[in-house]
């Protein structure tokens, strides 16, 4: 048996912000990751994200305004830059939402006429009508630089991250958390759960039912030519497609929960009908790329029905189901936020 003071299930983005934030304050945190670092089996892999104010929802751009913040102070921590501000577009019908969101936050942006569109973005083919928003903060997010920055800021507070350890079951005992493994059990005082699409699983063995559907999202990679500086794109579709500079990759593009429903466990499998559909777009937003992409990959998704997330307190248990496809940008925030709730009384068993 070991013992801890917290646990945290998954090692992804944010079960390492959260063990940062745990680790920061002093408490002794043992992280628990079944897969080996750097693994492609998640949600947090790859080079790239978007970060971007642009909401329909004020909640979510107060969210990134104070994420923001903690992005630069882990910048400061690691030593390196880890968003690259591109600035970012937002087309479709989505986009009037969105603006009046941003207002209401204080949020500078720009509404582009058919003039500016053409002349400040002569690599993309933007819509001649309807509304254009362009957000200069937007960014991308350097995303395993930024996996790899808060698990070194949790090491260096004196977390302890063991990799190839999966937890197959959960329990309560004695007012604590009970963690079995294939080989130990662990015991703590609170555990984290972040585990991502497994989540759901490992939480119904205590009764704990979250609304998780985890779908399986195809990504693929086009060849851009060197030299124009490309911003963020949101075409605010059914579904949404989104497009971002990916350092050595050229322009990285996806759907938003477009892919099907999925077993975690399984191995993923590239869609070639989402392949298709980005192959379209890609060829219409960006005339001088090449079509056909050099590279396609999967990643999970964790969605709830209205793609907000769950962070909450099961007794000692903390629960951060943090995805929906759009949360790697707010990690640090909700890695603050569910260290809070280990430091808080105990929720409802």
């Amino acid at each position: 048996m070991i013992s801890a003071d917290v646990v945290v299930v998954g090692a992804g983005v944010m079960g390492s912000a959260t063990a940062r934030w745990l680790a920061r304050s002093g408490r002794e945190v043992v992280v628990l990751e079944q897969f080996e670092p750097g693994h492609t089996r998640g949600s947090s892999h790859g080079a790239s994200r978007i970060f971007r104010f642009s909401y329909h929802d004020p909640f979510y751009v107060r969210m990134a305004q104070e994420a923001l913040e903690l992005w630069r102070e882990l910048e400061d921590e690691a030593g390196e830059p880890l968003l690259d501000v591109t600035g970012g577009l937002d087309v479709g019908p989505g986009a009037d939402s969105h603006a009046q969101a941003m207002e209401a936050c204080g949020v500078a942006f720009e509404r582009l006429d058919p003039r500016e569109r053409a002349r400040r973005f002569p690599h993309v083919q933007l819509p001649e009508e309807g509304t254009v928003l362009f957000q200069a903060d937007s960014a991308v997010v350097a995303a395993d630089r930024a996996v790899g920055a808060f698990a070194a800021g949790a090491t260096r507070g004196g977390a302890e991250l063991r990799h190839g350890v999966r937890v197959r079951r959960l329990s309560e005992e004695d007012g604590g958390a009970v963690l079995h493994t294939d080989d130990e059990e662990y015991r703590a005082r609170v555990a984290v759960i972040t585990a991502g699409a497994w989540a759901r699983g490992l939480l119904q063995g205590l009764g704990i039912d979250v609304p998780t559907r985890p779908t399986r999202e195809t990504v693929a990679y086009f060849r851009v030519p060197e030299g124009p500086a490309y911003p963020t794109l949101v075409d605010w579709g059914t579904p949404a497609v989104y497009s971002l500079p990916s350092p050595g990759q050229g322009i990285k593009a996806g759907q938003h929960i477009a892919g099907p429903v999925t077993d975690p466990d399984e191995e993923g499998r590239v869609s070639e009908e989402s392949v298709a559909t980005l192959r379209e777009w890609i060829a219409r937003r960006y005339p001088e790329a090449d079509p056909e992409p050099h590279h396609a990959e999967t990643c999970l998704y964790t969605n709830t029905p209205d793609e907000s997330f769950i962070l909450k307190r099961h007794g000692p248990f903390v629960i951060g189901s943090a995805c929906s496809g759009h949360g790697f940008k707010f990690s640090p925030l909700i890695g603050k936020r569910l260290a809070g709730l280990v430091e808080g009384p105990p929720g409802p068993g």
